[in-house]
């Protein structure tokens, strides 16, 4: 029997980030992967946590998918500053990026723990 469990996030309010990013190409989607490679050890380096998924799109290869998830404002506010340092980019990826943001009312895990 499989085990479900809802956690219903009441007073702690995440907050989660969802920004799509769509390249001149499968070539510079996998430049940007490549830069990508060193955020986490950024983070850990300046001591700050961050919850976060990196896709390719399965039918666009030059468009990548990116959810962070913070655990409020303060934290959303802090992750993105750092990565605003570490995210100097060439202007010649220069992809269009369209984010979404909303509150975490309820995560539901279905067999994974963490």
């Amino acid at each position: 029997m499989e085990l479900l469990q809802r956690v219903v996030l009441g007073d702690v309010m995440s907050i989660v980030r969802v920004t799509v990013r769509t390249f001149q190409n499968a070539e510079h989607a996998t430049l940007f992967l490549g830069l990508s490679n060193g955020i986490e050890g950024f983070l850990k380096e300046r001591g700050i946590k961050a919850d976060c998924r990196i896709a390719r799109s399965q039918e666009k290869a030059h468009e990548i998918i990116s959810v962070w998830i913070y655990d409020d404002e303060a934290h959303m506010d802090e992750v993105r500053k750092v990565l605003s340092e570490f995210s100097k980019f060439p202007n010649s990826l220069n992809p269009k990026e369209v984010a979404y943001q909303a509150d975490v009312v309820t995560t539901i895990r279905v067999g994974v723990t963490g």
